[in-house]
């Protein structure tokens, strides 16, 4: 087996660090807080919500994970939490059927695979808000105290019902038994959601933010699980690659994950460097067409910050006269609207600098 995992939990031996973030997860489990937590994509939030899942007493605890990424409407929030409770069996069929009946949902079952599915069809929207509330209740029969983690939360923002995200939040306050985890990706967005003093639910809830992991700690990690599986490697391509990929979890393990799988006995630079022209080749088109879905200005911007890698001040007179931007003003605008795009994120100490590593690597090559 692959140990550099990309897309699933594989258990703690195959887990990289994060050890004080489980730890705060965990008192906060234990001791009934609600807990938001944020960070940019693929940081490893929905790994470390897994690996905090799996470490929890199965006779005590029941975690539900939901992932609300994509969902747009009520209707789609209780499609996924219906599903959830379906397969985590956590409340009785009969009960459940009931109230999925109420809720306006039928149960299939997919004729190749044979997998259930639940399906909403014709539901009244009034209906199925009183009847959530009933979805919600049933849970407490099980005998366990329900960790509930909602994944993508921000996704509500977007809902297309005016008053989802005060529907669900006050659907919340009535079940103070459920430890409520909720995670996200858009920061502006989550944290204007839980620092709201109009929403006092939300704004007692534990704040966490998940940055990267630090670079020691990471080679570290690799060199045990290389040892583990009897890999010769050289420490320097590791560092290289924590380097090149900023130690962004994500791209970070797509890297690892390669190099693994296409080297032989040894882990070593020569395979690295393959990989690496390999993934940018892939993320090259990718990288050509961003330009058309941008303004001229965006464009350069996005250019200039990815030769520089990263930039503390965008709106300055060195940064805007060396590229030959714009005015301060403007460049204001343009720094907002790449950061709501994703293109951009903020790293702190460390200024802005594109999301996506590949794509960066491969605007300096293509165009610098």
């Amino acid at each position: 087996m692959n140990p550099f995992t990309v897309k699933t939990y594989e258990g703690p031996d195959y887990f990289f660090d994060r050890a004080e973030e489980t730890k705060r997860l965990t008192e906060a489990i234990s001791n009934e807080r609600n807990l938001t937590l944020f960070s940019h994509r693929r940081l490893g939030k929905t790994m470390l919500l897994r690996h905090v899942f799996a470490c929890l007493d199965k006779l005590k605890y029941e975690p539900v994970y939901i992932d609300l990424f994509a969902t747009g409407s009520l209707i789609q929030f209780a499609q996924k939490l219906s599903e959830a409770f379906y397969d985590r069996k956590i409340i009785q069929k009969g009960r459940l059927m009931k109230v999925l009946g109420r809720l306006g949902a039928s149960l299939t079952f997919d004729p190749l695979t044979g997998s259930p599915e639940l399906r909403f069809n014709m539901v009244n929207k009034p209906v199925l808000v009183n009847n959530l509330h009933e979805l919600f209740a049933g849970i407490k029969y099980s005998g366990k105290k329900i960790v509930m983690a909602f994944d993508e939360f921000q996704e509500l923002a977007g809902y297309e019902e005016d008053n989802a995200e005060a529907t669900i939040r006050t659907l919340m306050q009535d079940f103070p038994g459920i430890t409520f985890i909720f995670s996200g990706s858009k920061k502006s967005l989550i944290k204007e959601m839980f620092t709201n003093p109009n929403r006092p639910f939300f704004q007692s809830t534990e704040m966490m933010e998940l940055t990267e992991i630090d670079r020691h700690t990471y080679a570290s990690e690799i060199f045990r699980i290389l040892e583990k599986h009897e890999k010769k490697y050289d420490p320097q391509v590791i560092y290289s690659i924590l380097d090149e990929t900023y130690c962004h979890t994500g791209f970070t393990q797509m890297v690892l994950s390669r190099v693994y799988s296409e080297s032989k006995d040894r882990f070593d630079n020569e395979t690295l460097q393959a990989v690496w022209l390999d993934i940018l080749e892939d993320h090259k088109s990718l990288a050509r067409e961003i330009e058309y879905l941008l303004s001229s200005l965006q464009w350069r911007t996005l250019l200039a910050i990815a030769a520089e890698e990263f930039v503390r001040a965008p709106q300055s007179y060195d940064f805007i006269s060396k590229y030959g931007l714009s005015s301060p003003s403007s460049m204001s605008r343009v720094i907002e609207s790449l950061l709501d795009k994703g293109l951009i994120i903020d790293s702190g100490n460390r200024g802005l600098r594109l999301y996506n590593v590949f794509i960066q690597k491969n605007l300096r090559r293509l165009y610098h």
